[in-house]
């Protein structure tokens, strides 16, 4: 990510037009590395979003507006009792470093007033807000660390602010030819002019550095060599930036990847990214601003699904353990017929039997060859063959029970391999919600897991709109090279209401054969399926199926009106019959081909 020191001396000058004179109304901390100060000046609002997370570090303007705590964390209160009200009077950087500091003048505790600074340290996983007092005294950090933590600084309510240790890197604005080649003579012979620059020059992402690369006229990855025209093209570059930069002359781009999502950004076009992979932006904080909207939106939908797989997993393992103590348990209770035998076998010979530790009788049922029965020698004979009896019959009945425990536990395994392929291929943060919601109602997830987890009013206004972003998840519905209408399930109630309910009678009802995997609708185009539609179908069915990778998957197909689901079965589980199967190989090229023309949501969007 290219949030280095040049991008945020672009958005220090943009936060200093902006914000320099704002009164800050509101402090809000939706997130626990995240706080966002809603700034207001005549006829302005605007949001400033400070994190220290450590994926995502960032100070810039945002639009979006999240959800917040109920009850604020205790860094939130600091920042309320210290900048709310406060008037912002100026935007700092130290140096071309990742270190912004937000000038704010407020009040203290007694009413007089005091200027505090909001620090906010980019430095990657040991990223950090610091509020800082008059007299450079720690008032409160969102991340605290003792002496006996960090060596080097304590940050700790009352200690001395101490900034984080100097880079040891060239200042930008006297990164002269000279003093670039004094840098690369130690330098091995295969350093690339990427490598070099983000190592020698503060402030100087790669990103920034392949950019200073190409506008140079140098080759990119290419060796460094120490000779004076080469480090005056890669010094003016630098200067030229720098002078950008103090001017507040950006030309903000988003960087786009293969499916035009934001892969990066920047404050000025970079010179070493093809014209048509770059998407212009209103301002550098727009710019961050698209990009972190949409990778956060990413990391929190591979959470949710992270987190969905893991308690599917986890309950699956469950049910494995519970599945092989039922089949000992069913194993000892198939002894059955050996205790009926042993009972009726004393029952015929009581007259030749004596009381005693066994008993060795004809046994009629194998031409009369002798048989030794154990016997309790406390009870007679008799006694002996009833007590066989009344074993029978409890295990007889035991054998029942068990086997309708085992038919149960396989039946909810199927159900949650089914759940966990679903997870596994949902494309987008509706989906997986709906399967959130999904396995809550099958008792899988406790009800407002996702609030519990973490606290947070995301947390519950997540909860609160689960229903309606549930909703907005639909069955993927791709146009068939005929024509035909197909219709592919992506959770298990989706499964369910699209086989149960939008397919009539003489619908094409497809599924893989013996794995977990979509139900598939083929409306044909006619009265009945091409040979071409049924196959893309089939294709679908496979693709979207625990067998995506395999070679000649066996796909069953039949009329949707052969397609039944048992009284109490979990959903998506169902029994066919007069069904045919088909023989296919799922072809990626082939069936993103089909997808394109979904009118569901794209797979892969967040």
């Amino acid at each position: 990510m290219p949030f280095d020191g040049l991008f945020a001396a672009a958005v220090r000058r943009q936060l200093a037009d902006a914000l320099v004179g704002a009164r800050i109304d509101k402090i809000y901390q939706p997130m626990p590395h995240t706080v966002i100060l809603h700034c207001w000046r005549p006829g302005e609002h605007r949001r400033l979003l400070l994190s220290a997370d450590p994926n995502f570090p960032r100070v810039h303007l945002t639009r979006s507006d999240p959800p917040n705590p109920l009850q604020a964390p205790l860094f939130c209160m600091v920042l309320r009792k210290h900048l709310d009200p406060g008037k912002i009077v100026a935007v700092e950087q130290v140096g071309f470093d990742r270190v912004l500091h937000i000038v704010v003048d407020g009040y203290d505790e007694n009413g007089k007033p005091a200027r505090r600074r909001l620090i906010a340290e980019l430095t990657g996983r040991n990223s950090n807000l610091v509020l800082v007092d008059e007299a450079n005294l720690i008032i409160d950090a969102l991340r605290r660390a003792p002496s006996d933590v960090n060596s080097y600084r304590a940050v700790w309510p009352g200690e001395p602010y101490v900034a984080p240790p100097a880079t040891g890197k060239l200042d930008p604005r006297s990164a002269t030819a000279e003093a670039l080649v004094q840098r690369a003579a130690a330098l091995t012979a295969s350093t690339s002019w990427e490598r070099f620059l983000s190592g020698a020059v503060e402030g100087v992402s790669p990103f920034a550095a392949a950019h200073v690369v190409a506008a140079a006229g140098l080759p990119p990855n290419a060796p460094v060599v120490p000779e004076e025209r080469s480090m005056a093209a890669v010094a003016a570059q630098l200067a030229e930036l720098v002078r950008a930069a103090e001017a507040g002359a950006f030309s903000p781009a988003v960087v786009l990847d293969e499916a035009g999502c934001p892969a990066d950004f920047w404050a000025w076009r970079p010179a070493h990214v093809a014209p048509d992979k770059l998407r212009p932006a209103p301002d550098p904080c727009g710019a961050a601003d698209a990009y972190y909207e949409h990778k956060t939106a990413v990391a929190a939908r591979e959470q949710l699904r992270a987190r969905l797989a893991q308690a599917v997993r986890a309950a699956l393992k469950r049910l494995q353990r519970k599945a092989e103590a039922l089949k000992e348990d069913l194993a000892a209770a198939e002894q059955a017929e050996q205790y009926r035998l042993f009972g009726e076998l004393l029952t015929a010979s009581l007259h030749m039997v004596k009381q005693g530790p066994e008993a060795t009788v004809p046994n009629y049922y194998e031409g009369g060859a002798p048989i030794t029965i154990p016997m309790d020698p406390a009870l007679t004979p008799a006694a002996n063959a009833q007590k066989y009896f009344k074993r029978y019959n409890k295990a007889k009945t035991a054998q029942t029970a068990v086997k309708a425990q085992l038919d149960a536990v396989n039946a909810d395994m199927t159900y949650l391999e089914q759940a966990l392929l679903h997870i596994e291929l949902a494309p987008g943060t509706p989906e997986l919600e709906e399967l959130e919601a999904e396995l809550q109602a099958a008792g899988v997830l406790p009800a407002g897991a996702a609030a519990k987890k973490d606290g947070s009013g995301a947390g519950r206004a997540k909860q609160a709109s689960s229903a309606s972003r549930a909703a907005s998840a639909r069955p993927l519905q791709v146009r068939a090279s005929d024509g035909s209408l197909i219709f592919v399930g992506r959770s298990n109630r989706q499964n369910d209401r699209l086989t149960l309910h939008t397919a009539r009678p003489d619908d094409i009802w497809l599924h893989v054969k013996n794995l977990p995997g979509a139900h598939v609708i083929l409306k044909p185009a006619g009265k009945e399926p091409s040979e071409q539609a049924l196959r893309e179908a089939a294709e679908l069915a496979a693709y979207f199926s625990r067998a995506r990778s395999s070679r000649n998957v066996a796909v069953d197909w039949t009329r949707a009106r052969y397609v039944r689901k048992p009284k109490g079965a979990r959903p998506g589980m169902v029994l066919y019959e007069h069904y045919q199967t088909l023989f296919v190989t799922p072809d990626e090229q082939r069936v993103q081909r089909l997808l394109a023309a979904s009118e569901g949501s794209a797979p892969g969007a967040p």
